[in-house]
């Protein structure tokens, strides 16, 4: 399963925004997991200037792909890629994070 593949499979389509936004990040996310700890330093500005768009239109785009997955989404999906329960809507970093991981167990196997 790849980036796209994965997203679609949790409720996301292309007409949003965020769909690409989400694949690029969650694609640099993969190659290098600390990413997530530099969100705002070095994700949605990497994303922004690939883009050329703002590092908060990024923010928000993104905001809103984590939003559809949660509220109109394959839930049980998204939780067997969060690999637990999840009482609240994840965050941005926590979807970059988790679904980034989701996929290179999936490229291990």
């Amino acid at each position: 399963m790849n980036t796209e593949q994965l997203l679609r499979s949790l409720g996301v389509n292309g007409t949003l925004k965020g769909f690409r936004y989400a694949i690029y990040m969650i694609d640099l996310v993969e190659q290098d997991p600390t990413a997530t700890t530099l969100i705002t330093k070095y994700l949605y500005p990497a994303a922004a200037k690939h883009f050329n768009v703002s590092a908060g239109a990024i923010e928000r785009a993104l905001r809103t792909v984590v939003r559809t997955c949660w509220e109109k989404g394959n839930r049980a999906l998204l939780e067997e890629v969060a690999g637990r329960h999840l009482p609240t809507q994840p965050s941005n970093g926590v979807f970059l994070d988790m679904t980034a991981a989701f996929l290179r167990s999936q490229k291990q196997t």
